[in-house]
C-alpha cells in the first residue's frame, strides 16, 4: 500500500514548499540534497510518511526506531477508514448534516442563504454586527467569508447573490471568542482540536488536544500560516512551544502578534470543553475517531465541526514524538 501512497504524495505535494524545506535542512544540518531526496523516498515507501511529513517530523535527524513510532499519513488513512467507514462519514464531512446532528453543541444561529428568502436573510442579519458565510463541504479554513455588517452597507440580496456564486450554503453567527483567547491571538478565531476515541464498550478516551492560533490571517489553520501548541489534557494548559508548517521559522515561545508566553497559558472553560467533546463522541457510534474543532466564548465552548480525517500532524508535531502506539491499541 505504501507504493500507492507514494504516488498519491507525488500528486499532492507542494513542490515549492518541499524544496524550501529541503534547502533549509541541507544548509542547517550540512546534509546533502541528494541524501535528503533519497531518504524522503525511502521513508515514504518504508513508513507511509508523506514528503512533507518527513520535514514536519524532523525525520532527517531521527533514528529508524523513532521514525517507526510516528502515525504516518498512510497509517492514518487506514486507521480512519476502519474507525470512520467512508459510507458513514457524511455526518461529519457535510457541515449541514453535522450542524443538525450535533445541534445541542452548536450554540449559534445559522441558515442556508442559497435557499432562504430575501426576507429570511434580512431578518437574520438584522441587529447583527458580523456573520460568517461558508460552504458545507469546505475544509481547512477555505471557502469561508466573514462579513462585517457595520463597515459598509450589505443588503440581503447582496448576501444571497454572493452565496449563490461562491456556494456558501451556510450563514451563521460570528463567534466572539473568550477574551483570554482574543488577547492571545487577536486576528483569528482560535480553536481547540480535541481528539476522541469511542471504544467498543461505549466509553470515550481522550487521544490528545492542541490549540490552533492564527498569526496575520483570520484563520487558525496551519496550512494558512497558523501555529499550534499541545494542551495538557489534565490541566488545560499549553505545554509546548508553537509549531508551524513552515519549518524554516523558529518555534514560538510567545505568540508572534500578542507577545504572550505560550507555555502555561490556560485554555478557558477546559473542563467544559472536555465534557462537551466526550458527550459529542458518545452520541453516535458510526464514527469512532473524531477530531473536534472547538471554539470558546465567554460563557463556554461550542462545536465548530468534527473531522473524520483529523490531521495527525497537529497532534504529533507539538508533542515532539510519534504516537502511533496510542492508536494501535484500538485496532
Amino acid at each position: 500500500m505504501n507504493i500507492v501512497y507514494f504516488f498519491y504524495f507525488i500528486k499532492k505535494t507542494d513542490w515549492e514548499r518541499l524544496k524550501k524545506h529541503r534547502d533549509f535542512v541541507s544548509k542547517q544540518y550540512g546534509i546533502s540534497k541528494w541524501h535528503l531526496f533519497w531518504d524522503v523516498v525511502w521513508c515514504a515507501l518504508r513508513y507511509g510518511i508523506s514528503f512533507h511529513e518527513y520535514y514536519y517530523y524532523g525525520f532527517y535527524n531521527k533514528s529508524k526506531n523513532l521514525r517507526a513510532e510516528y502515525a504516518s499519513m498512510g497509517f492514518m488513512y487506514k486507521y480512519q477508514k476502519k474507525m470512520n467507514p467512508p459510507e458513514k462519514r457524511k455526518m461529519l464531512s457535510d457541515k449541514n448534516q453535522f450542524d443538525k446532528a450535533f445541534a445541542e453543541f452548536m450554540h449559534r444561529d445559522m441558515m442556508n442563504p442559497i435557499v432562504g428568502t430575501i426576507e429570511e436573510i434580512s431578518t437574520f442579519i438584522d441587529c447583527r454586527e458580523k456573520v460568517v458565510l461558508k460552504s458545507s463541504l469546505g475544509g481547512g479554513g477555505k471557502n469561508v467569508k466573514i462579513i462585517n455588517l457595520t463597515e459598509k452597507e450589505t443588503t440581503a440580496q447582496m448576501i444571497k447573490d454572493d452565496a449563490v456564486v461562491h456556494h456558501y450554503d451556510i450563514m451563521e453567527d460570528f463567534v466572539q471568542q473568550h477574551e483570554d483567547l482574543q488577547r492571545l491571538s487577536p486576528n483569528s478565531l482560535n480553536t481547540v482540536r480535541f481528539i476522541t476515541q469511542l471504544k467498543n464498550d461505549g466509553s470515550v478516551d481522550i487521544v490528545g488536544a492542541s490549540l490552533r492560533m492564527g498569526i496575520l490571517k483570520n484563520t487558525d489553520n496551519l496550512s494558512s500560516g497558523g501555529i499550534t501548541c499541545k494542551i495538557d489534557v489534565e490541566t488545560g494548559k499549553l505545554d509546548s512551544k508553537g509549531y508551524a508548517f513552515d519549518i524554516t521559522q523558529p518555534l514560538c515561545d510567545v505568540h508572534p502578534v500578542s507577545g504572550i508566553t505560550l507555555v502555561g497559558f490556560e485554555v478557558p472553560h477546559w473542563e467544559k470543553v472536555k465534557a462537551m467533546c466526550i458527550k459529542a463522541a458518545s452520541k453516535y457510534s458510526d464514527n469512532r475517531s473524531v477530531g473536534w474543532d472547538v471554539a470558546i466564548k465567554q460563557d463556554g465552548p461550542l462545536l465548530i465541526e468534527g473531522n473524520h480525517d483529523w490531521g495527525a500532524r497537529v497532534w504529533q508535531m507539538p508533542a515532539g514524538k510519534g504516537m502511533k502506539k496510542m492508536l494501535e491499541k484500538y485496532l
